[in-house]
């Protein structure tokens, strides 16, 4: 039991807050954070799936906690302009593109959502 961020059901699955102190925690960009308990982000990260169908239309698919999610075909430039609103993993808008003009598939992860803990003033 951790007193400040109790057990609780998140997608079908249980997050619970460990207890540490400061430690240095690698980043996917190269550089190292410190986080310590009280200071602890979640981050839920969903799959999308881009499938080329002509040279402007584009199925994309999101999947998340195991539902796949249809976001419809979409123009190069709907597809430009969704990337840009995301924040994509290990990989930026440019370069999706870029890949989709040589493969007619893509696979990448990106960030859903950002829960950030509160910390209560004691």
């Amino acid at each position: 039991m951790f007193p400040r961020l109790p057990v609780t059901p998140y997608a079908g699955q249980r997050v619970v807050r460990p207890g540490f102190s400061s430690l240095s925690v690698p980043c996917a960009c190269g550089r190292r954070f410190q986080a310590d308990g009280d200071n602890l982000v979640f981050v839920t990260i969903a799959s999308l799936s881009i499938q080329q169908l002509s040279p402007d239309a584009f199925a994309v698919e999101q999947s998340y906690g195991g539902v796949k999610t249809e976001l419809g075909p979409m123009s190069e430039t709907e597809l430009w302009t969704y990337l840009n609103s995301r924040t994509l993993i290990d990989i930026i808008p440019s370069q999706v593109v870029t890949f989709l003009n040589v493969s007619n598939a893509l696979d990448l992860d990106m960030i859903l959502s950002v829960v950030r803990s509160s910390v209560s003033d004691s």
